[in-house]
């Protein structure tokens, strides 16, 4: 009977600090379920490459909560371990868990205040314009894209139509997409990119809306975006 109780409230702790690092994410601004994906996968040390990573890896704040949850996730592997020898031992510390979980709702309860809460989501927005220059801001931050826009790279391969046409031929003017930089071998071009001539290996990125860019330029965005 104890050997299952013990499971069951160390599966709570797991439980909470999953809760605990979600309610972080948020507060940098991150999705829900996006946080949520992550927060297991740090804390089960599974390495589960997604796009949506690269949102924990650019962002210097959630870089700090991942380091923590990696590492809660190492602790726990260390801490199931010796359970299993402490549960063979009969010597199970039942009141240590209770007294670790009654902690955790704590902290998961202040967090949810709506004053805790938004008074954190500006200080971690507060530290991001203070301690960290732009360019090592999130692009999508930097950027103040809304959640159904997103910035692409799309490439001009060998058998492009786009080859040779101006810049200006890649965008619809009934669409909201802006060219932001054009990518040529080592050269980027930044200005004048509705005149500049493509080029086959040129990489173009961009910003507008997720659904019109993944339809207007299917088969020509790179393979990380599709």
């Amino acid at each position: 009977m104890w050997d299952f109780s013990f499971i069951v409230l160390y599966a709570l702790i797991i439980a909470l600090v999953i809760e605990i690092g979600v309610l972080l994410f948020r507060m940098t601004g991150l999705d829900r379920n996006i946080a949520r994906y992550q927060v297991i996968s740090m804390l089960t040390g599974t390495g589960f490459t997604t796009q949506e990573s690269a949102l924990i890896i650019d962002h210097p704040i959630r870089r700090r909560i991942s380091s923590g949850l990696i590492l809660f996730g190492y602790f726990s592997l260390a801490v199931i371990i010796s359970s299993i020898a402490t549960i063979l031992s009969n010597d199970l510390r039942i009141g240590l868990l209770l007294a670790v979980i009654a902690v955790l709702i704590g902290v998961l309860l202040i967090f949810k205040n709506k004053v805790v809460f938004n008074t954190l989501e500006n200080r971690f927005e507060h530290e991001m314009d203070t301690e960290y220059n732009l360019e090592d801001w999130p692009m999508k931050t930097a950027l103040a894209l809304d959640d159904d826009e997103m910035v692409a790279i799309i490439e001009i391969k060998h058998d492009s139509d786009y080859i040779g046409a101006p810049g200006r031929a890649l965008v619809e003017e009934n669409l909201d997409i802006v060219l932001l930089i054009i990518r040529r071998g080592d050269e980027i071009l930044r200005f004048d990119l509705f005149e500049v001539e493509l080029q086959e290996g040129d990489k173009i990125m961009i910003i507008g809306k997720e659904d019109d860019i993944k339809r207007r330029y299917k088969g020509m965005l790179s393979e990380d975006e599709r």
